[in-house]
């Protein structure tokens, strides 16, 4: 009886070391871990997916431009290829036998600062040495000319676009707001327009204004983030061809309040001079205000000031 109590007490007590994960076969393993890839790739599939067939633009055509990351990476890069150069240059200076004539240092590697401890020249300058510049040097720019293209990339804020905004839970409602994405489908820009830009920024204000109220206080400080309440209505702005349309817009008034006001103002005089100081004054004035708003090429603004100076000059010799 004591023997079978024994036996029985044994098979119910659970083993003290369970087996490891190391005794599952590793065709298991590799079989679970497929199938929570597969998983994780198909949640992320269905987010792609709506987002590659989406019925707005900003949805379907922006991205993600990673700007701190591309200016970190360059930055590593530039660190790299200040150490090799740093090794070259040294390198090159222990060359220098004293003989360097200032006049001909264009240079200046006469006042270069030289190390105490240069190592021997083929111990520096080697094979490995050469094919590590030359594959820094072709990666530093590669990703300097990929950067200036996609810093010319036209912008929208994430905020413009609550159906992407609503997607990103680990953001405060002010860093989507000052969160930039790019337009794939649209071309670089080409010329600086200061009332585009501003009339830009200003819809972006007014949309995370209007966006704001969605929030409660807990996200609105910071203090917790948790996904969009409900299937609320989306808001859409396209900033960029609204301030498209405002900029133009401004841009005539502002053309025809230059060319009707002097023409109203000569009509009512009758001196010539004071005709002569009313033209001067509206193409200084005009002059002065076209350079400060565009940022168009000097040739460029000569001729706009000559035209604007001829229409003026034609008015008043007739009148």
């Amino acid at each position: 009886m004591a023997t079978t109590a024994s036996v029985t007490e044994a098979e119910s007590t659970p083993p003290e070391n369970p087996p490891s994960e190391s005794s599952v076969p590793a065709y298991q393993q590799v079989s679970d871990l497929t199938d929570l890839g597969d998983l994780s790739r198909s949640g992320v599939f269905r987010k792609v997916w709506s987002q590659s067939t989406a019925d707005r633009n900003l949805t379907l055509y922006g991205f993600r431009r990673f700007k701190t990351t591309h200016l970190v990476n360059l930055r590593f890069l530039e660190e790299e290829i200040s150490d090799v150069d740093h090794r070259i240059y040294q390198a090159g200076l222990s060359l220098d036998d004293g003989t360097l004539d200032r006049k001909t240092d264009r240079l200046g590697l006469g006042c270069s600062h030289r190390d105490a401890n240069v190592p021997a020249m083929q111990d520096s300058i080697t094979d490995s040495l050469v094919l590590r510049l030359r594959n820094l040097l072709k990666d530093y720019d590669d990703a300097l000319a990929s950067f200036n293209k996609l810093m010319a990339m036209e912008t929208f804020s994430l905020i413009d676009d609550e159906g992407q905004s609503r997607e990103r839970n680990d953001l405060h409602p002010y860093e989507k707001y000052k969160t930039r994405l790019v337009r794939a489908d649209l071309g670089s820009r080409t010329t600086h327009d200061p009332f585009r830009r501003g009339i830009q920024k200003a819809l972006r204000r007014f949309q995370y204004w209007r966006t704001r109220g969605k929030f409660g206080i807990e996200e609105e400080r910071g203090t917790v983030t948790r996904p969009y309440p409900g299937p609320k209505p989306v808001s859409y702005q396209n900033s960029a061809f609204l301030a498209g349309i405002l900029s133009r817009m401004l841009a005539s008034l502002m053309a025809a309040a230059f060319m009707v006001l002097p023409l109203i103002m000569v009509s009512y005089q009758t001196r010539q001079r004071d005709h002569l100081i009313t033209i001067s004054v509206w193409i200084i004035g005009f002059s002065l205000s076209l350079s400060a708003t565009l940022r168009a090429s000097n040739l460029t603004t000569t001729g706009v000031v000559a035209a604007y100076a001829a229409v003026l000059s034609v008015f008043v010799s007739k009148n």
